[in-house]
């Protein structure tokens, strides 16, 4: 599923599978002790709160994904010459560590309309849009590979960040799960 240009790499039973390219990735986690500064500085830095419960929150073209306890993914476009991490690990500096982790994680999307039924049987989570609603993450295993899944804003599509070192196999698991 390797696509350097974001072009739709599968498409199968109305359902459009692309392996994102285009981003970069941060990972954001919290320095003990600093929860009041980190809010204040991120929302500054970000334009948004971060969630500190599983949730997704957009904003300036940045997806600010809950990662986990205290720890977040801060996914936005690349551009040019400018390294988002370093950026925000200078806005966010002695209240958070910040790692650029865009070479170690795979990202994917699921679109259409679709994309609840098809995904449900596979996974372990219920997708229906009165318990998985947009905005809500989840990080769970997907043929025992650990994944991270948010639900997007249209309510018909979701995002997928694995580590890169299994995206051949999740990619594979993925266009297995949605050509039933």
């Amino acid at each position: 599923m390797s696509n350097p240009a974001n072009e739709v790499a599968l498409k199968r039973n109305g359902l459009t599978i692309t392996e994102r390219k285009d981003i970069a990735v941060t990972h954001i986690a919290l320095r003990r002790g600093m929860r009041a500064d980190l809010e204040a500085r991120a929302s500054a830095a970000l334009g948004v709160t971060l969630p500190w419960t599983p949730r997704v929150v957009e904003a300036a073209g940045k997806m600010v994904v809950w990662a986990g306890p205290e720890q977040w993914l801060v996914i936005e476009p690349r551009s040019g010459n400018t390294d988002p991490s370093a950026v925000l690990a200078s806005e966010l500096k002695g209240v958070a560590s910040v790692v650029d982790v865009s070479d170690s994680r795979a990202m994917f999307r699921v679109t259409g309309a679709k994309a609840s039924e098809v995904l449900s049987p596979s996974m372990g989570i219920d997708f229906h849009t009165s318990a998985f609603t947009p905005g809500d993450v989840a990080i769970t295993h997907v043929s025992h590979l650990g994944v991270i899944v948010w639900r997007l804003a249209d309510g018909q599509s979701y995002d997928f960040a694995c580590p890169r070192t299994f995206s051949v196999d999740f990619g594979n698991w993925l266009a297995n799960a949605c050509g039933r």
